[in-house]
């Protein structure tokens, strides 16, 4: 795929399809700019004046070398070419056009006309999608600067110009019934745009719904006479009367003008699944039954929770391919984010939009708030038998509007917390693979041939991963990175518990970082900062478990103070329960809360909840704090 850089929403630049981390203001906009005039070239004046505005700068011309310095360095990497050509008095963006998504998608457009014009109608479909599809969002979002805006503004025009066009041919094709929910959504985005209301009076009328055509007419009618002052124009009006005298013209003359169009493709949006999945059989099969049952009226929802690197992910994936073909509509897939470090989890109504453009609802079509775009996902779901995978939620309250309606549909939800709260939901609780399933893994992710020369080393890398898909697939990573290492090697560096953690890193996976998202959304809870303390305050403890009056003991808590933390590590698989009114820590776990104990917790603090503990264990009858 190579370089790619995305206008048409929130701002994006990939290479082979990964992001590429692009920061700064004035990157951000220097690049957007040449992006929209790539292939030409730009004076240094004009850069100046858009990116650098009514800026005091020194030196203009120095800091627009600089900033292009900049980009150049972060680009170079995924192009051949000279990616950004000093031309005579300015720049020049030097990329296919095709790779730039506000180029790629008035080509398609173009073409879609052309299709159109010359009687291709089906061709001319597959294109408008094409094009529109490539939306999502307001373009060039996050870029203010004045000349953004009048470009965003053009390019906003160009999809609304291009959305009417496509649905002008779906009326021509007779998909008049299908076009109503999407051209109720459009005129109610843009209300004052007289074109889709005749579009949407024309396909309630060939779908036998007449008074609601006029009722469309009278409200068009109302909104412009209050908002402008005016009275519709000529062409609405004649189409009212058209509809009063029912019009034959109105009619698709006969049956030949129907034109099969290309039927929307059916969503399949899953990731690849991993040839290295293992064990989970209970799970999955517990999984098929949920996600193929029946429940009257209700669709299926699978909760999956469990502590971070568990291999809940992985499991949501493997069972959704396993069921795919049984839901006739597709299967949407959205990463919330709510696992992912440093980015903050999806909102519920960028989660929403995400559906509904993939239920193909263009972006302009989607209701401006979170209420009125659950009622249109509501509606486009109830009749539809699809399989919905919500990877990674924060809580229940991010995805109560993504359920579809449908009682055909099934949902899998991926989860740290427990979502217990979430109407109709079936929960999974996934705990660490046993002891043979984290071998065999481990095996089947390094190669058998290394496991079987060295099985007691590897039966220790094992045992220090705790059973941890994450911790596994981390170790294997290093021993395929470097063949010239034993497993004694890596084993003997996770058996030191000081550099335990160091040892599971690799790349883009880190275990410290796994644990660090978790107790990050702690500490962004008012309720969850207790919690939070009380974690790092327990790293310190050696002893395999804890009550409630241990740990009133550690903070000088009140008793139910100090238990409503613990609950709430347990609610986010911080802790693990030890049975009634008891509590134990994983170790990899503790491992983090203890290096983060002794940053953030002063030694004071840490001396005198030791002490209090010592005096604790000593008294065990003691009446806890209060």
């Amino acid at each position: 795929m190579g370089l790619e850089i995305k206008l048409l929403g929130s701002w994006e630049v990939t290479a082979n399809g990964e992001p590429v981390r692009l920061t700064g203001e004035r990157r951000v906009g220097l690049l957007a700019r040449l992006a929209l005039s790539v292939g030409r070239a730009v004076p240094a004046e004009q850069l100046l004046a858009d990116v650098w505005g009514q800026s005091t700068v020194a030196t203009p011309g120095k800091q627009l070398h600089i900033v292009v310095s900049k980009l150049r360095d972060l680009l170079s990497p995924h192009q051949d070419d000279e990616i950004i050509e000093t031309v005579s008095g300015g720049y020049q963006l030097n990329l296919d056009r095709e790779s730039i998504d506000a180029h790629l998608f008035t080509l398609l457009a173009r073409q879609a006309g052309a299709a159109r014009s010359q009687g291709e109608l089906a061709t001319a479909d597959r294109l408008f999608r094409q094009a529109l599809a490539l939306w999502r969002g307001d373009a060039l979002a996050g870029v203010t600067a004045p000349w953004a805006e009048i470009e965003s503004a053009r390019l906003q025009e160009e999809r609304l110009t291009a959305l009417e066009d496509h649905f002008d041919l779906r009326l021509a094709a007779g998909d008049h019934h299908a076009v109503v929910p999407t051209l109720t959504a459009h005129t109610e985005a843009h209300p004052l745009r007289e074109r889709p209301r005749a579009q949407l009076m024309l396909a309630l009328y060939r779908a036998s719904r007449s008074s609601e055509a006029l009722a469309a007419y009278q409200e068009t009618r109302r909104l412009m006479v209050d908002e402008l002052g005016i009275e519709p124009g000529a062409a609405l009006r004649r189409l009212q009367q058209a509809v009063l005298r029912r019009d034959p013209a109105l009619e698709l003359a006969s049956a030949a003008q129907r034109t099969t169009l290309t039927e929307p493709a059916i969503p399949a949006e899953l990731p690849a699944g991993t040839r290295a999945f293992t064990a989970r059989a209970a799970e999955v099969a517990w999984l098929h039954d949920t996600l193929t049952g029946t429940a009257p009226g209700l669709p299926a929802v699978a909760a999956i929770d469990g502590p971070g690197g568990i291999g809940k992910s992985a499991l949501a994936v493997h069972a959704a391919h396993a069921v795919a073909d049984r839901f006739a509509d597709g299967v949407l897939y959205v990463d919330l984010h709510a696992a992912t470090a440093g980015r903050r989890p999806v909102s519920p109504f960028e989660a929403l939009s995400r559906l509904l453009r993939s239920l193909g609802v263009d972006g302009t079509a989607i209701p401006p708030s979170l209420e009125e775009a659950a009622v249109l996902y509501r509606s486009l779901t109830l009749t539809r038998n699809l399989l919905i995978v919500l990877d990674n939620a924060l809580d229940a309250d991010q995805v109560r509007h993504l359920v579809p309606a449908g009682p055909a549909c099934a949902v899998i939800v991926t989860s740290r917390q427990i979502i217990a709260t979430l109407d109709s939901a079936s929960p999974l609780h996934l705990t660490e693979l046993d002891h043979a399933d984290a071998i065999a893994l481990f095996a089947r992710l390094v190669d058998p041939g290394r496991v079987h020369a060295e099985p007691e080393a590897a039966q220790q890398i094992v045992l220090q991963c705790s059973g941890l898909p994450l911790a596994l697939r981390i170790s294997a990573a290093r021993l395929v990175a470097r063949p010239d290492w034993t497993l004694s090697h890596l084993a003997d560096q996770l058996t030191d518990p000081a550099h335990r953690l160091d040892a599971l890193e690799h790349a883009d996976l880190s275990i410290r970082t796994s644990i660090a998202v978790s107790l990050q959304h702690l500490q962004q809870e008012p309720a969850g900062r207790d919690a939070a303390h009380v974690l790092l305050l327990l790293g310190l403890l050696e002893t395999p478990g804890y009550t409630a009056a241990a740990a009133c003991a550690l903070t000088g808590w009140p008793e139910h103070r100090a238990e409503a933390a613990l609950n709430r590590l347990l609610d986010a698989h911080l802790l693990e329960s030890a049975g009634p009114g008891r509590y134990r820590m994983p170790d990899l776990i503790r491992l983090h809360a203890r290096e983060q104990a002794a940053r953030h917790v002063p030694e004071p603090g840490r001396v005198a909840a030791g002490r209090r503990v010592f005096h604790h264990s000593l008294a065990p009858a003691r009446v806890p704090v209060r």
